[in-house]
Formats: structure tokens, C-alpha cells, sequence
């Protein structure tokens, strides 16, 4: 029997494994095939998750991360020595700080590396983008989850097309949460204030989520009548506030970060994202899995995600009149809004399988280490 496959996976630090690029990482190592491959996982600092064992892999934590401390470099190169000397040939780097020193140093050690690429580059400035332009030539292969992800990568960061390799994320479907949303939701449901629009999102500004409440505003002073609901971290003390100023207290709810969002959901009539910029979104996908129509804005990969008129509606950012408006054409034409859903549900089951998902990183992987795959793997094509 041949020997297994060493792939080393780096990420910084993982903190919340229910966030996007976390979560399709923690998938992605659970779910790679143990007869084919064996994976490791290095940190750049520990925390709390990456102690606590969860992490279905070996877990090595390298101690430093600034890109300004020399102690980085060097351990990292030390580390990767170890490594090479180990049997690993191929690494995956997620998140861009290690993506920076990741690459030229693995090199130097014989170890082949893919960097992975998740949102529209919101983090880029001259100084990064200057270094990424030179360190992305010692790369291998980028992966990103949408095509204009790979537009935004190829042209910043000067990284050639054919180097990019568009990989959505993938879901396992019967993932078995740990909360239950039949309490909390359907006392929200069973209120009389109107069906319940889902926002799923982590507090940051460029998520834009105050648009959503004065949409809910602009819907209920046109006679419609809906709920929001909002499940994420972070601070929302300022939406709260910004609900009760509006008249809003008992229509917006704020649930916090939970890991039973797909129960929640069934529960849900619309979802909605009105973010100033998206890569491909994990919320979006949930909605379609849900079988929700979905409103979001007409940035990055929603383009891909939403199709017009079909799976749901974009609109532009900012534009809260349009959002409301579409709200209300939902509402007021619920066979509309189920088509639609229905039209979701099957574009998600079609492209973001999670075997599909798995079934094209190890096809990637084989590809660079010089192997090939038996048989036809998870359903890529």
C-alpha cells in the first residue's frame, strides 16, 4: 500500500471554529481522506480552541506571528526544516500573514505551497500588496471560493490566472448542533410581528448591518410587517440603540454567536447580507441551504452566489430604499419568495457539496506532489 500523503496545513491563530475561513479550514482537515492523506496543522500563536483537542490533526504552535519580528522567520524556517525532513513536500497556507514569509521559506526546505485567498482583499495596502507581489512568485497554486476572489488575487497581487484554482466552500449537511433554536426562535416566530428575516454576521463595519434595520424601518412604515433577526458576535450595543431609537426594540433581535444556525434558519422567511464587500459567503450559502430567498448586496462573489431574479435579489450598497423594497415584494408575494428559495436550495446542493468540496483539494494536492488519485475523487469533475 502506498504511503500516505504528508500535507501540512498554517493558519495564524484559530479562535472561533463557526467562522468562515476557520471553518471550511477545520472541514477540510476533518474530512481529507486518512487512507491518502495524512495532515498537520501549525498555528502561529496558540488559543483557546487550539488547545482545547478538538482540531482533528496534529496541532504544533509556532510562538510567534509578527512579521517584524525576526524570531517569526526564523522559527518558521526551522519548523519547515523539521518538516521536510519529516516526509512533508506540500503545505497549505490560510489567512495572508503567513502567506507573506510562508511561501519563500518552504521553498528554500523543498516544500511545495498553496495559499489560500477568501475575501476582496479589504486588507491590502501598498506595503503588503509590494511584499505579496514578490513572495506570491515562490507560491504553487492559490485557491480561492469565487471567481471574482481570483480576479482581485491575480490582478493585486500580480499572481498569474493559471496558478488560480476556484474551489467554493463546502457544507456537511448533517452537522449536529449543540443548542437548540426552539426556544428562543420560535418565541421570536410565534410573536405576531411578522415573519423573521435572518442577517447572520459578525459585528465589523463593513458589514453594513445598520442598513438592515432601517430597511425593517422603511418596511414597516409601507405597511409590511417583519422581523430581524441577527446571530453573530461582536458589540451590538450600538444597533440595539439604534433599533430602540427607531421604534424597533421588539422587531430586531440580537442572538449572538451560536452554533445551531441552520436550525435557526428553518425557521426563516428571508435572508439578508449588506456587506460593503463579500468573497463568497458562508451566511449566503446557509440561506440557500435553508431554502431562503436571499437580498444582498451587488459586490465580490454575491455576483456569483445570487443569482438575479432567480435565487434572490442584489441591490446596491448603502441603497436602503432598495432593500426595503425588495423586502417588501417578498412579503407581499410569498409563493414568489418560495420559488425562489427553492431555486437556492438546489444551486447550493449542486455546488457546494462538501465531498465536492473535498474531492477538488485532494485532486489539487495530488496534482502538485506528482501522485494521482486511483479513481475519480468526491464527485470533482
Amino acid at each position: 500500500m502506498p504511503a500516505r500523503e504528508r500535507i501540512l496545513f498554517i493558519s495564524n491563530r484559530l479562535v472561533n471554529p463557526y467562522a468562515g475561513t476557520e471553518s471550511q479550514l477545520l472541514q477540510l482537515i476533518k474530512h481529507l481522506p486518512r487512507g491518502q492523506f495524512e495532515p498537520r496543522l501549525l498555528v502561529l500563536q496558540r488559543s483557546e480552541f487550539s488547545d482545547s483537542g478538538a482540531i482533528s490533526c496534529q496541532v504544533d504552535v509556532l510562538g510567534h506571528s509578527s512579521l517584524l519580528d525576526p524570531r517569526t522567520w526564523v522559527s518558521f524556517w526551522r519548523y519547515a526544516r523539521n518538516a521536510a525532513a519529516e516526509g512533508y513536500s506540500l503545505a497549505h497556507i490560510y489567512f495572508h500573514d503567513a502567506s507573506i514569509f510562508g511561501p519563500p521559506l518552504l521553498r528554500t526546505v523543498g516544500i511545495r505551497s498553496i495559499i489560500s485567498r477568501r475575501d476582496m482583499g479589504y486588507w491590502y495596502n501598498r506595503t503588503y500588496l509590494r511584499i505579496l507581489q514578490v513572495t506570491g512568485k515562490f507560491t504553487d497554486k492559490v485557491v480561492v471560493n469565487s471567481q471574482a476572489v481570483g480576479e482581485v488575487t491575480s490582478r493585486k497581487e500580480r499572481i498569474p490566472a493559471d496558478k488560480i484554482k476556484v474551489i467554493y466552500n463546502g457544507y456537511e449537511s448533517s452537522e449536529k448542533p449543540t443548542m437548540t433554536a426552539t426556544g428562543d426562535i420560535l418565541a421570536i416566530k410565534e410573536n405576531g410581528l411578522g415573519p423573521i428575516m435572518f442577517l447572520v454576521a459578525n459585528y465589523r463595519p463593513l458589514k453594513r448591518i445598520e442598513d438592515a434595520v432601517r430597511a425593517v424601518n422603511l418596511v414597516v412604515k409601507n405597511g409590511g410587517s417583519a422581523q430581524l433577526v441577527i446571530i453573530g458576535s461582536g458589540n451590538w450595543e450600538p444597533l440595539r440603540q439604534l433599533a430602540k431609537e427607531l421604534g424597533l426594540a421588539q422587531r430586531v433581535h440580537f442572538l449572538g454567536g451560536r452554533d445551531d444556525v441552520k436550525e435557526c434558519l428553518k425557521h426563516g422567511f428571508i435572508g439578508l447580507l449588506c456587506s460593503e464587500s463579500e468573497g463568497y459567503s458562508n451566511s449566503v450559502v446557509e440561506y440557500m441551504q435553508a431554502s431562503l430567498p436571499i437580498i444582498v448586496t451587488d459586490v465580490g462573489g454575491n455576483r456569483e452566489a445570487v443569482l438575479q431574479g432567480e435565487t434572490g435579489y442584489r441591490y446596491p450598497i448603502g441603497d436602503v430604499g432598495a432593500l426595503a423594497d425588495h423586502i417588501l415584494g417578498l412579503l407581499r408575494d410569498p409563493e414568489l419568495a418560495k420559488q425562489l428559495g427553492a431555486a437556492g436550495k438546489e444551486l447550493a446542493d449542486q455546488r457546494h457539496d462538501l465531498q465536492r468540496m473535498i474531492g477538488a483539494h485532494v485532486n489539487l494536492y495530488y496534482s502538485l506532489v506528482g501522485a494521482s488519485a486511483a479513481a475519480p475523487v468526491s464527485g470533482e469533475r
